[in-house]
């Protein structure tokens, strides 16, 4: 088989290297050498491909197979072309682009194998008669620049995510909330002296940082739920509330919750991997990093079809979102965070305390907590509440018992005040006041020796805010924010202190008290 090497050979131009077999050789030795005739030539003069090759000359692919490249064919008989529209020229070339790869990619190649397509597409040999699905009626055809196989029919073209949301006309509105993102950006290393170097860049189509995943690579695979307009709509609709925000410009702030409301949905509807059945899943995790509990229900009624990417999920009129699970969570602010906190009472002492396996108190968040003290004057604390939306929450404050001192403080107890500085509809600024001698609530310690729980009070029942303060993830990604980060202000605070007198110091009450962490969570009767 001397002509066993030179097949090989040829067979691996452009670094891919295929495998020869005993039948590959018998079928090429019989002639002793290889058609002097280039792929397009074959296909010209096959009657069985003359649509595929009106195709080809259509579209300028003709060109390729001509020249020394090296390529393969799938061409689908005329029977599979019949009903092809020959004036659709974007679908021509999808078509085509769908049906031609680089390198020689003969059937001997490993089964499962991925082989690229012009298109990105990533297919591969079912057997050494199938490929993608399609039947080969003849394989293996040798040119002097690849090699053809003919098909009974069409390679299905699946659209990526990307692909299919930017296609479809019914679809334009995801597609259009994040496109906006679309940018070139420099790359650096990869200019020369005349020419500077630019790629497509998109914030949103990212697998890390707050990116909803990668949704326009071939190589990347995800389930994702697609809403089409009036889906989007209506979830517009339920989710703007949330993000609604107040600045002196009206345009500006409808940008603001134009984009933040965006962000909220999209961040709901890719996962990692394909997912067949995602409803009998008892959780799963979105791209984001978001938790969705009742999946059955976030799935129900949706239309699924295979993306070449993974699997889609298409919502038709109506999208099932999650509040809880995607972006109205809730707010913990620890109370050893320095940047969340202000001493705001002259003569106060605050400390971190850092507790260990050890302690008598257990269930002590990230095992420190804030020890706030003074004696002269009611000392107090302030934290800043950092993205509160425009919702209603219940407000908890967890405070560590006395007990944590030892049982001889663990009967102190101490009176408290709050004070919360909440941003209104117009802007303006409103202080909510609770105190009060008698609202046992208000009263932290005074436990048992020896009782060693929690002690959570709950300072406010389904709080309305009126407006939001939110900075969200397409903002703290633009580099023009990147040094305004630390200069953030957030609009609601909390202030925490004694509200006990001088004749009631030591008697009744200490002017001591430890915070574990304050909590803002979503009311249920939202």
């Amino acid at each position: 088989m001397r002509y066993k090497g030179i097949i090989c050979l040829i067979l691996g131009i452009g670094g891919s290297i295929v495998s020869c077999n005993d039948d590959w050789d018998e079928h090429y030795s019989r002639n002793g050498s290889i058609p002097e005739v280039s792929l397009m030539d074959m296909i010209l003069n096959d009657s069985q491909l003359t649509k595929f090759s009106q195709i080809l000359m259509k579209t300028g692919a003709d060109s390729l197979l001509t020249s020394t490249q090296t390529y393969t064919v799938w061409a689908p008989v005329d029977e599979a072309l019949s009903s092809v529209d020959m004036d659709d020229e974007a679908a021509l070339q999808r078509m085509v682009k769908n049906h031609i790869a680089r390198y020689s990619n003969s059937t001997a190649t490993e089964v499962g194998k991925s082989i690229y397509m012009l298109d990105g597409k990533v297919m591969s040999y079912e057997s050494a008669d199938v490929f993608n699905g399609i039947s080969i009626v003849q394989k293996d055809i040798l040119a002097q620049n690849g090699i053809l196989h003919k098909l009974n029919d069409t390679i299905p073209y699946r659209y990526n995510f990307w692909e299919y949301i930017s296609t479809q006309e019914n679809y334009s509105k995801i597609y259009d909330f994040i496109n906006q993102f679309s940018e070139k950006i420099y790359v650096s290393g990869g200019s020369n002296k005349k020419d500077s170097v630019f790629k497509d860049y998109n914030r949103l189509l990212q697998n890390y940082y707050y990116g909803i995943g990668w949704i326009h690579d071939e190589d990347s695979v995800y389930t994702m739920i697609l809403p089409d307009n009036e889906a989007w709509d209506k979830a517009y609709e339920q989710v703007s509330p949330y993000f609604k925000v107040y600045n002196a410009d009206e345009a500006v702030a409808d940008s603001i919750t134009k984009v933040q409301t965006g962000q909220a949905i999209v961040y709901g509807l890719t996962f990692g991997g394909r997912i067949t059945d995602p409803g009998s899943a008892d959780t799963l995790v979105t791209v984001t990093g978001n938790v969705i509990r009742s999946t059955k229900d976030y799935f129900a009624g949706y239309r699924q079809e295979l993306a070449s990417n993974g699997l889609m999920f298409l919502a038709d009129g109506n999208l099932h979102l999650d509040d809880t699970c995607v972006w109205n969570q809730p707010i913990i602010v620890e109370g050893e965070d320095l940047d969340r906190r202000l001493v705001t009472a002259s003569g106060t002492s605050a400390y971190v305390r850092d507790v260990d396996g050890t302690s008598v108190v257990k269930g002590i968040s990230e095992n420190s907590y804030l020890e706030v003290s003074g004696s002269s004057l009611n000392p107090g604390v302030t934290f800043d509440i950092p993205n509160v939306l425009a919702t209603k929450y219940d407000i908890y404050v967890d405070f560590v018992p006395p007990a944590i001192d030892g049982n001889s403080r663990a009967t102190e107890k101490t009176c408290l005040s709050y004070k919360m500085k909440v941003e209104q509809e117009n802007g303006r600024t409103k202080y909510e006041n609770r105190q009060g001698k008698n609202d046992e609530e208000l009263i932290v310690g005074g436990d048992s020796v020896g009782d060693v729980y929690m002690k959570t009070v709950k300072v406010w029942s389904a709080y309305q805010f009126p407006t939001s303060d939110f900075y969200d993830a397409m903002w703290y990604l633009d580099e023009g924010n990147a040094d305004k980060v630390n200069e953030i202000s957030p609009k609601t605070t909390l202030e925490i202190k004694t509200n006990v007198t001088n004749a009631e110091l030591n008697v009744k009450y200490v002017r001591r008290f430890r915070i574990d962490r304050i909590r803002f969570v979503p009311a249920k009767n939202n």
